[in-house]
Order: structure tokens, then C-alpha cells, then sequence
């Protein structure tokens, strides 16, 4: 019997992506009652499968790619490809020689894609990222700590904190100690550093009662500036109240949620939200927990996926 749809990947969940793209793609559309599957293999391993009606890939599994483009040889299938970052259009070019679909996670990035490719692109959220919920273990609240967690990997601190953030710390005069970098290496001394591990952030971050997160355009890459805003949604969803960038889609989520008070456009805003944290006063200011439940019914993977159905036909 043909699937309709068939996810090849040759990585796991440790993989953003695949939290928030692929795998919800696939439950949501399972939920749809679609038929549908997903393969996940080792890079290199030769893999056989059954003729699908479209073959769904991710644009920065190069493996998955080249075994799509002889699948869609052999087989004549449709290729969709899910896009997010924008690091080198030149990648998405190339790509689009064999796919005839792009799906991308904000209308921003649709926009940038599409201005370079023939191959129409349409926009599909990407969903609420699995680290920050439970999922089958023991609950555990945030607890109304002033403690701030900064999350992500390395090389985006660099990209959009660097300029601003070890002075804003030395004007605020909140130690050291107070925050928290959950990432894979240390960044700045005297800090405490946790590493990240989809398994465990869910467990690491219940002491904080802040996120810190910024996306300002450091690097002078378009990439920096279109980011989606997962990790908002990730702070949100996980309890912690956010203090973040006045960029793009932050804002747009921030301004959704009346949150405009938490937001910083430069190092001196950035220094009074650190001067006034009070974890208790803003929980009862910000109904976080609310906001929580609306943020996993807005991108749950079954509406997510039904815009995804609506689009293609």
C-alpha cells in the first residue's frame, strides 16, 4: 500500500529541527488520519522503501537529500523539503533541482526563499519544542526564582549578545551567580554553565524563574535577523517569564501576549529589566501558565499539520 507521505532522516531528536518540524509534521499528520511514515537511518546506510506520493526531507539533512534526489529519480515521487535557516541561499538553490515544495517557518523566511527559487514555498509554523514539557515525566514548575537562564548554542551568543551583555551585567550589578547558561560550552567565566541536552533541559531549567534571549543582528547576517521565535516559545512554554530582544518575531509574540514590558532594544534597556527582576511580582503580572497552554493549542502539531494539508492542495 502507497503512503502519502514519507519523512526520511538521518538524524534524531537531539536535532532542533526535528523536534519542532519534522516529528510534529508527522504526529500531526498521523492525527489527521493521513497515511503516513517516518524513516530515520544512519548517514550512509542504504535504505529501501516503498513509493510514496510526496517524500519529506529537511534542508540540512545533506544524506536524506542525495537519497531523495535518486528516490524522486527512480520513482517520480514529489520532494518537499523543510527550510529554516538562511545561512546560504546558494544551498536552497541547489536544492530546489529536485524539490517541488519548500515549506518555511515564518512568512519572513518565505519571502527571502522565494525571492531565489522557482519552487513555490509555503509557510508552516514550527511547533512547540519537546524539551520544554514533561512528556511522560514528573512535572516540575518553574520555581519564582530571580535566577535568569541564558540557552542555545555558543555561537549565537556571539551572534546577537556579545556587544551588550558583560556590560549590562556590570551596570545592572547583578552577580554573576544569579544566571545560568544551559549550552555545550563555557562562554563567559564565573557564570554557571549546564551543559544543554534535549533530555535534560527540561529538568536543568526549574530553578529559573527568567529567560534571557536576544536576536539582534550582531554577525550582519539575514539569518540572525529572521530567526523564528522558538526559543521565546520554548521560555514560555517551559514557565519562565522572558526578557528578550525587540526584534522580529519576537515582537510580534511578545506584543500578542501584552509581554511589550519585558522586551529591551538596546544595552540600557537591557540594564533596567536586570535592575528589576522580581520573579514573584511578574508572575502575577504575567499569567505565564496561560500563556503556556494557548502557545501548545496555537502550534499544535495537528493544526500545524492541517495548514500544511490545506496548502499543499
Amino acid at each position: 500500500m502507497q503512503n502519502d507521505f514519507l519523512l526520511i532522516r538521518s538524524y534524531g531528536r537531539e536535532n532542533a529541527l526535528a523536534r519542532v518540524q519534522s516529528d510534529p509534521l508527522i504526529s500531526g499528520l498521523k492525527e489527521l488520519n493521513q497515511s503516513v511514515e517516518q524513516l530515520i537511518y544512519f548517514p550512509g546506510a542504504a535504505i529501501t522503501i516503498q513509493k510514496p506520493k510526496y517524500l519529506i526531507v529537511s534542508y540540512d539533512d545533506t544524506d536524506a537529500l542525495l537519497n531523495a534526489q535518486e528516490i524522486r529519480k527512480q520513482m517520480g515521487c514529489k520532494v518537499i523539503c523543510l527550510g529554516s535557516d538562511i545561512y546560504n541561499l546558494d544551498r536552497y538553490v541547489a536544492i530546489s533541482q529536485i524539490a517541488d515544495l519548500f515549506v518555511m517557518p515564518t512568512l519572513l523566511h518565505k519571502e527571502i526563499l522565494q525571492s531565489a527559487v522557482w519552487t513555490d514555498v509555503i509557510v508552516v509554523p514550527e511547533s512547540v519544542d519537546s524539551i520544554s514539557m514533561p512528556e511522560g515525566r514528573v512535572e516540575l514548575p518553574v520555581k519564582r526564582t530571580n535566577q535568569i537562564c541564558w540557552f542555545g548554542y555558543p555561537e549565537s551568543f556571539d551572534k546577537s549578545f556579545k556587544y551588550i551583555f558583560n556590560q549590562a551585567l556590570e551596570r545592572s550589578r547583578v552577580p554573576k551567580h544569579q544566571f545560568g547558561f544551559v549550552t555545550s560550552v563555557n562562554i563567559l567565566e564565573g557564570i554557571p554553565h549546564i551543559p544543554f541536552q534535549d533530555k535534560t533541559f527540561y529538568e536543568v531549567t526549574q530553578h529559573y524563574g527568567y529567560s534571557l534571549l536576544s536576536h539582534f543582528v550582531f554577525d550582519g547576517h539575514i539569518n540572525s535577523y529572521v530567526k523564528s521565535p522558538n526559543k521565546l516559545i520554548t521560555s514560555l512554554v517551559r514557565g519562565m517569564i522572558p526578557l528578550v530582544s525587540k526584534t522580529k518575531h519576537y515582537e510580534e509574540i511578545m506584543n500578542h501576549y501584552n509581554l511589550e514590558s519585558l522586551m529591551y532594544a538596546n544595552g540600557h534597556e537591557l540594564v533596567e529589566l536586570l535592575r528589576n527582576v522580581d520573579a514573584e511580582r511578574d508572575h502575577g503580572s504575567f499569567d505565564i501558565a496561560s500563556i503556556a497552554n494557548d502557545l501548545q493549542s496555537r502550534y499544535s502539531p495537528k493544526k500545524n499539520a492541517l495548514l500544511f494539508l490545506n496548502a499543499i492542495r
